[in-house]
């Protein structure tokens, strides 16, 4: 038996010797699934809750950022291969931003769809429900404990028993075992991180990653709305390749597609998330203010595959209407006023733009403190970054809509490509409020 016993100690050296360094591929079991939707006159992010086991209840928090006239939201869940569907609802109250919980159940892990419905429009939201699994490293350290815990038995054994040369022997398994354990727990960033359950099957090994880029057909019905009237904006994503719908799109910075819609001038600004309507289909439902030419930005990435930016545009025409009052996203306090850092930034150097939001415990929205969205004055680049890092000093930065954690000011890197004059808009959430400060800068050339 002792043989034995050192001979699975050995192996299981072995199995730590040999673990290397590795990285998980996709989302983890213990991280909440988020999608901004831009849904019946809604910003709303939809949080669905990590899972610990199955079956189990399954906790999804609406978020409303812009509640606009609010409304009920029906939710329902239901397997992709099939079973039981779970639903709950929600009702957003008019004007009141916040968080809206409901607790809905599923019965096993995999791929599944959520279904969200709000006034006449409907999105289907593709996620999978993940258990985690336990690591390697922990079946490693209690596998050794337990081998330990045998051991210690026999070295007692033997020394009750008057068997030196066995009790001795014992001991040193005992020994092996312990370094062994404690080895693993000192290795375990280094293990392969372990699949959760429910995960999709990663490629083979031989694959050749990365997949292509996806193809954009962009539209607006009408195909020229007029100022005041509402319109919906459509993007279709396909594969080049196959021309098949692209339906892959993973969740990135709490979306599936973030799209920013501008007018020539910039005095019209909307940074949305379309719904999902179909396999590769999106749609958004937008109301027109001024006559002229629109540009359209959409930023997502495909599984597997890096971001990508696409572009289209649109004209609104025709005599004025009245509007209907739909609200539009929260504007800047009076006294806000970013600062950027030098005061004529040069093309090609990082510049510091800040803002004092004034505002202690500001939320987080889509995953940040903060957004600084670019855009050339001819329209023909966008730029997008994120902030700089505003966490309060003591606390975790913990990317979670009802934590209101960070400082009130707000830093921004970008660099300019080119000379001339840009404009900006910073974006954050107060009091689950989207707030949007437009500005513009003057970037100078080389010195």
């Amino acid at each position: 038996m002792l043989k034995h016993l050192i001979t699975t100690l050995l192996a299981l050296v072995a199995l730590v010797a040999w673990a290397g360094p590795a990285s998980a591929h996709g989302r983890s079991a213990e991280a909440d699934v988020r999608f901004a939707q831009t849904i019946a006159g809604m910003e709303l992010t939809i949080v669905v809750r990590a899972s610990v086991r199955v079956p189990a209840p399954l906790q999804v928090d609406v978020v409303a950022h812009t509640p606009g006239r609010g409304g009920r939201v029906d939710l329902t869940i239901l397997a992709v291969a099939g079973g039981p569907s779970s639903t709950g609802t929600v009702t957003i109250e008019e004007g009141r931003p916040g968080m809206y919980p409901a607790v809905l159940a599923v019965d096993r892990v995999g791929p599944h769809e959520l279904e969200v419905r709000a006034g006449e429009e409907r999105s289907v939201l593709p996620f999978d429900v993940l258990v985690p699994r336990t690591p390697l490293w922990e079946v490693v350290a209690y596998a050794a404990f337990a081998c330990a815990a045998v051991a210690l038995i026999g070295a007692l054994a033997g020394a009750v028993l008057s068997r030196r040369t066995a009790a001795a022997g014992f001991a040193g398994a005992v020994v092996v075992a312990m370094v062994v354990a404690f080895t693993a727990g000192v290795l375990s960033p280094w293990f392969a991180p372990t699949a959760p359950e429910g995960a999709p099957p990663g490629p083979p090994p031989d694959a050749m990653l990365g997949r292509p880029n996806a193809q954009a057909m962009i539209e607006v019905l009408p195909d020229k709305p007029r100022p005041g009237s509402e319109f919906r904006l459509r993007m279709e994503l396909f594969d080049g390749s196959t021309g098949r719908p692209v339906d892959d799109l993973a969740e990135h910075h709490a979306a599936l597609l973030h799209v920013v819609v501008t007018s020539q001038n910039g005095s019209y600004f909307r940074h949305v998330h379309p719904i999902r309507t179909a396999p590769g289909t999106y749609e958004v439902r937008l109301r027109a203010q001024e006559e002229g030419r629109h540009r359209v930005y959409a930023e997502f990435e495909r599984a597997d595959a890096g971001g990508q930016q696409v572009t289209g545009e649109f004209t609104v025409g025709g005599p004025a209407r009245a509007s209907d009052g739909v609200p539009a996203i929260a504007s800047a306090a009076l006294g806000d006023a970013p600062v950027t850092e030098p005061a004529r930034p040069v093309a090609g150097r990082p510049a510091r733009v800040t803002l004092d939001t004034g505002v202690n415990g500001l939320q987080p929205w889509l995953g940040m403190a903060g957004h600084l969205i670019v855009r050339s004055q001819d329209g023909g680049y966008l730029g997008h970054v994120h902030e700089a890092g505003s966490m309060v000093a003591g606390s975790q930065r913990v990317p979670d809509e009802s934590v209101a954690g960070y400082e009130p000011r707000l830093g921004f890197t970008f660099s300019f490509p080119r000379p001339g004059q840009y404009l900006a808009w910073i974006q954050y959430a107060k009091d689950y409020k989207i707030v949007t400060v437009p500005y513009t800068i003057e970037v100078g050339d080389e010195p």
